[in-house]
């Protein structure tokens, strides 16, 4: 089935996922709500308003473009943000003046979560220089996330004098006609190329799957999976409390076939356990000297049991793995001549090159494992081939590999025992030689330095922006604050739940969403309640999600977006719908296509409608109130959509 890729004028607009025309973009006389950004010349002295999880390596200081403060990102990555408030359905322009230490960095100004696509401007000169962008809110939107980043480098970057104008109401909405579909294309890197739509057909279909959390750091009620990290514990002391019999990781509990059973009742039809986090504990066999292995702990291979548990409930397998690990001072400073920044203290030393060399050792000892020795693998979710923590395409692939075949003359070489050579050629294969040698049926994403056949958006800020081009997926955990277990820990809602599936599935994005086992293998009761209620739902409305694309119509945020599959289109109507309280529903324009029947997929009630002049209809008695957060409706027609 073809993609639906929308022409790059609706890409643009589709920030706010409306169909406007260029001319509606006119500058209009507005108004100055910086005052709603709260410190935004950092005249405090600190960064009041700018701080929570989301600051990290940011100070006041007195460089400043106006007045006498600034705020200093840096060194490597360093970010502040803040949540303001703003009007909906409005439009803004957001601006500030930035510089770098070093003109080969650069600062970002980015604006997210006002109901449109994360959209950045960036400045990499030297001198205080003001960058903008201007954005349409959505017309459920009440506030924006502001972020100021300096994404990588041993220098800093400096923001100073954040300013929000508004310009105006939104243009009026202008009715759509169906993207035109256009075939998706593949792409090439390090000589491999991406999947095709047949070869990726299983996962466009899947649309939701079971994302897993699991490792030591359960053990560890003080954090969850950035336990060893933020506490900085040193790689003895962590590997010590992981490992007391009593209060540490036992997987005593540890049951797949109940995991499987409960991921196929929620409905999901793909799972990803942790095989390593960035400890660099691996819950399988791993025959490297350095290796930490839930085999040499308690003698158990915890991925063969799960990968035969998985593939036997008839679910498809995946795996993540992280390539980083913390028990390597060498990951701070791979040249052995710069140490970047680190929790632990470690500072520049010859000695770490040589150690880094080994953590990319025991990485492709690990990998090629993985894919050799534990049947079919479908899905690899990579995470932590960054370096240092920071952010440098250039050097992950120069270190790691990345491509067909490794570097004969790369600086950091694997021993001649860890390495596999393709039999024709005599090449030593690189990491995705690798995959296309073991698993060439294998997805992977894109992040271990390759640009991967899906692309990750992550965390809980709901979706917004247009249908995808790009195969995508969005992870984020179904307990609120972290990924890991953490004990008695809210979870989102049922309701919260089946409004972010909707929300990606409208926009061709897979959900993958976390469980957090405890240290004995357990998945908290409050969790799998929420997975069960989503499951029933899914009995009564996945024809709307399973098998589909998104389309045909861009959605639209916090009101409704829409699914299609054959003949059929499905409309996913949110809570914050204009119209609902009418108790009606119209589409967008259906050009030549004929209406032979509507109805509620939820309760299957046969629905009147009305041919409209502009060849769009709208839906009578819809029953909002059966589902008051997400209301489907079936528009069946007399032929397919495309």
């Amino acid at each position: 089935m073809k993609i639906i890729i929308p022409h790059r004028l609706s890409l643009i607009i589709a920030a706010t996922c409306l169909v406007l025309s260029i001319d509606s973009f006119a500058a209009q006389p507005g108004g100055d709500q910086s005052a709603d950004i709260i410190n935004a010349g950092f005249e405090t002295g600190n960064l009041k308003g700018w701080g929570g999880w989301r600051t990290k390596r940011a100070k006041v200081v007195d460089d400043a473009h106006t007045g006498a403060k600034a705020v200093v990102l840096g060194p490597e990555r360093g970010l502040c943000a803040q949540v303001v408030e703003i009007r909906p359905n409005s439009r803004y322009r957001l601006s500030a003046f930035v510089k770098t230490e070093a003109g080969a960095e650069e600062v970002q100004l980015i604006a997210s979560d006002y109901g449109g696509a994360k959209m950045s401007v960036s400045s990499a000169l030297t001198e205080y220089t003001e960058v903008s962008l201007e954005f349409v809110s959505a017309r459920t939107a009440k506030d924006m996330l502001v972020i100021l980043m300096h994404p990588s480098g041993p220098g800093k970057g400096y923001a100073d004098t954040i300013h929000l104008e508004y310009l105006g109401e939104a243009p009026p909405l202008k009715v759509q006609s169906f993207i035109e579909p256009q075939e998706r294309p593949i792409l090439s890197e390090g000589g491999a190329a991406q999947k095709s739509d047949a070869e990726m057909d299983w996962y466009f279909d899947a649309k939701f799957g079971m994302f897993i959390h699991w490792g030591v750091y359960a053990a560890m009620d003080e954090g969850s999976e950035w336990v060893m990290h933020n506490k900085a514990y040193p790689p003895d002391e962590y590997r010590i409390r992981a490992e007391n019999p009593v209060d540490g990781f036992t997987a005593s509990e540890f049951d797949p076939a109940d995991w499987a059973e409960l991921a196929k009742t929620a409905g999901m039809q793909y799972m990803v356990l942790t095989a390593r986090h960035h400890d660099g504990y691996a819950l399988f066999d791993s025959q490297h000297p350095n290796s930490w292995t839930s085999v040499k702990h308690l003698g158990r291979d915890l991925i063969r049991e799960y990968t035969d548990a998985v593939r036997e409930a008839g679910i498809h397998v995946g795996l993540y793995y992280s390539p980083m690990s913390w028990r390597y001072p060498g990951y701070y400073d791979v040249w052995g001549n710069g140490c970047k920044p680190n929790v632990w203290g470690y500072e520049t030393a010859e000695w770490h090159k040589e150690n880094a060399r080994v953590m990319k050792e025991e990485v492709y000892e690990q990998v090629t494992r993985l894919f050799s020795n534990y049947g079919p693998i479908e899905y690899m979710f990579w995470d932590g081939a960054w370096l240092g923590q920071s952010a440098d395409a250039e050097l992950e692939d120069l270190f790691w590999d990345t491509g067909l075949y490794q570097d004969p003359d790369t600086e950091w070489p694997i021993d001649e025992s860890f390495k596999v050579r393709d039999e024709e050629s005599g090449k030593a294969h690189g990491i995705m030689g690798l995959v296309r040698k073991f698993q060439p049926q294998l997805i992977v994403n894109e992040r271990f330095s390759w640009i991967g056949d899906v692309h990750g958006e992550e965390g809980v800020s709901a979706s917004a922006g247009p249908v995808r081009i790009q195969p995508t997926e969005k992870c984020m955990p179904l307990m609120k604050g972290g990924w890991g277990y953490r004990p008695n820990r809210p979870v989102f809602s049922f309701e919260e739940v089946v409004v972010y599936l909707s929300d990606c599935a409208v926009r061709n994005i897979n959900l993958l969403l976390n469980v957090s086992p405890d240290k004995e293998g357990r998945i908290p009761e409050n969790q799998r309640d929420v997975l069960v209620k989503v499951g029933n739902w899914l009995e009564s409305v996945g024809e709307a999600i399973y098998e589909t694309r998104g389309g045909p119509w861009q959605p639209l945020y916090g009101e409704y977006g829409f699914t299609y599959r054959d003949n059929r289109i499905f409309a996913h109507v949110f809570e914050g719908y204009q119209d609902r309280s009418l108790g009606t529903f119209t589409t967008q324009a259906l050009g030549v296509h004929k209406v032979e029947s509507v109805k509620n997929l939820q309760s299957g009630k046969e629905l009147d409608w009305v041919r409209n002049k502009d060849n769009t209809i709208t839906i009578n008695d819809v029953d909002y109130g059966t589902s008051p957060a997400l209301t489907v409706l079936q528009i069946s027609l007399t032929q397919n959509v495309y």
